[in-house]
């Protein structure tokens, strides 16, 4: 080939590859013109959301951070980082739920996104929302088991315990053996009455961790549910052997002895638990007050239940309510002289109430301690000078004394420190009470009307006007209003009810009294000599003689004075 020609065939392929690389130069350059005016703003978002990052972790700034966060997301609202970040504070603009949502809806496939996002529907208690989110996570994190926790707590909250067990299963077999999910796992089994497979099942976590006493527990809850008493008691013991000091062990077995009715066994758990410190005193005192107020069982088991109050007055010396169980109890077994000395003690060596005294007054009283009585009223007065209920109980004192006069200068003292009608009418209501036992009636139905005028509901007012109305055959209809009054108030109360029945009797409705007074005895176990009489009167005047007679003789084994008796049979008799 000539060499013009190709020459000339060379600069023709120079002029195409520089039109070519011409080309590709203003490609590239409109390229990195674009590129120019993007870049920019992705770069300077991912800067912003990054100091907002510093600001949180390393400065603590959350305000600062969230300051940030919220303007990114004003600009560009699927931003998902900002959104996650925001649903992680705690503050007043931040709605955390919401950004969460947000988030999760940007990138679904994003496991921190979507386990923030359940998180929060749990926090928010949408659990039927939630359920679904969990589920999502268990595909994007299957070896992740707070999810299978969370889930299974999910489905039993909403009623779904199989569902939960279910959910279990698969976390055992993706993840292996976990003894926390393995204890949910086998209350649920328990709780669907699944006791073979529960039994099984505890056994397997047992033998795993041999140490794990709540599993121990467990266990013997469900051999117990199932019928295996022995099993349940073998495992309870196993448990003790292991953790003499382990409270639930000890909760377990006390709960476990009182249901089979093995009392030694029981109180040797509860002595254990109300020397243990780690108990609440306000648990102690409910599983004493418990024992205490059964009074068969207290009277059978007196002794033991001594030796743990006793155990308790020396460990909270200062609790008031320790120590007036304590005094009860030694007042209960005639222990009186050391209860009133253990309670002087206990009222001189420290600030207590005005009832302490009032209770302390009231077992000298008792007992005939006078000289005792006159120093403890003395000093709880210079204590107490304004108390209502140390007043008022001077009062009764002075009345049942027969030193009228006094009593009545004390209630009078009494009112002048009242605040309330509801004070001012149970004062007015005793004044009442001293005015009868004066025999003054007069006085005393004024003291009553008084009383009620305070406060209408006064019920120990209400049942003894009716009763002493009716004693006098006075306005017998109004009487049987205040009675009627009184048992509304307090419908199971055997005075008020035998006070109504009484009220009716002198009215001459006698069929109604006598159903009543079967209410009476039935409530009272016919143990109350004055009911007896009562409802003999009542069948004496239904013509029912017989049976009063029954009833008469009843009240006289009780109690009711005989030569009493006898004057009243010859009223009756006469009549």
């Amino acid at each position: 080939m000539p060499l013009i020609r190709l020459h000339r065939i060379m600069g023709a392929v120079v002029r195409i590859v520089s039109l070519v690389v011409l080309s590709l130069i203003m490609a590239v350059q409109a390229l990195y013109g674009q590129m120019e005016r993007t870049v920019p703003d992705t770069l300077e978002r991912t800067y912003r959301h990054t100091e907002a990052v510093r600001s949180l972790v390393l400065r603590r700034d959350t305000a600062a951070a969230e300051h940030i966060w919220l303007d990114l997301v004003a600009q560009d609202s699927t931003y998902a980082p900002a959104h996650y970040y925001l649903s992680t504070l705690r503050t007043q603009r931040s709605n955390t739920l919401d950004h969460a949502r947000r988030a999760y809806l940007a990138d679904s496939t994003n496991k921190w996104y979507t386990g923030n996002y359940a998180d929060r529907l749990l926090d928010a208690r949408r659990y039927s929302e939630a359920i679904p989110i969990y589920r999502r996570m268990m595909r994007l994190a299957p070896r992740e088991v707070k999810v299978y926790h969370a889930l299974a707590l999910l489905y039993s909250a909403e009623g779904m315990p199989y569902s939960a067990i279910s959910i279990l299963d698969t976390a055992e077999l993706r993840t292996g053996w976990n003894p926390y999910l393995s204890a949910i796992k086998h209350s649920l089994l328990l709780e669907t009455h699944q006791y073979d497979r529960a039994i099984e099942h505890g056994l397997r976590h047992v033998e795993a961790y041999p140490y794990d006493n709540d599993a121990r527990i467990t266990l013997a809850a469900t051999y117990d549910a199932a019928g295996r008493d022995s099993l349940a008691q073998r495992t309870l013991e196993e448990a003790y052997a292991i953790d003499s000091t382990y409270l639930p062990t000890l909760f377990a077995m006390a709960d476990y002895y009182d249901r089979r009715g093995r009392v030694d066994a029981l109180l040797r758990c509860e002595a254990s638990i109300i020397a243990d410190r780690r108990v609440a005193l306000d648990e102690k005192l409910s599983r004493m007050e418990r024992y205490t107020s059964d009074f068969k069982f207290y009277s059978a088991h007196y002794l033991a239940l001594g030796s743990m109050l006793q155990r308790m007055a020396m460990d909270y010396p200062d609790d008031r309510r320790v120590a007036i169980l304590y005094v009860e109890h030694n007042i209960a077994l005639g222990n009186r002289d050391y209860a009133i000395d253990y309670l002087r003690r206990y009222v001189e060596g420290r600030s207590v109430l005005a009832e302490d005294y009032i209770m302390l007054l009231e077992l000298e009283l008792f007992v005939g301690l006078e000289e005792y009585f006159e120093q403890d009223m003395s000093r709880a007065l210079s204590l107490y000078p304004t108390d209502i209920s140390l007043l008022s109980f001077k009062g009764l004192v002075l009345a049942d004394r027969g030193d009228y006069a006094e009593a009545h200068a004390t209630f009078k003292q009494a009112l002048r420190y009242c605040s309330t009608d509801v004070e001012r009418s149970t004062i007015w209501g005793y004044v009442g009470d001293a005015y009868h036992e004066q025999d003054d009636d007069k006085h005393a139905f004024k003291a009553y009307d008084r009383a009620l005028r305070y406060n209408g509901d006064n019920v120990l007012v209400l049942n003894n006007y009716a009763y002493f109305l009716a004693l006098e055959d006075r306005e017998l209809e109004r009487a049987l209003t205040l009675a009627a009054r009184a048992i509304e108030l307090e419908a199971q109360n055997t005075n008020y009810l035998d006070t109504y029945a009484w009220v009716l009797h002198r009215l001459g409705r006698n069929e109604e009294a006598k159903r009543v007074m079967r209410q009476v005895l039935s409530l009272d176990g016919q143990r109350t000599a004055e009911f007896l009489v009562h409802y003999g009167d009542i069948l004496w005047a239904l013509g029912e003689n017989f049976m009063a007679r029954t009833y008469w003789q009843k009240a006289v084994e009780r109690g009711y004075d005989s030569l009493r008796m006898d004057e009243h049979l010859k009223i009756l008799t006469e009549r």
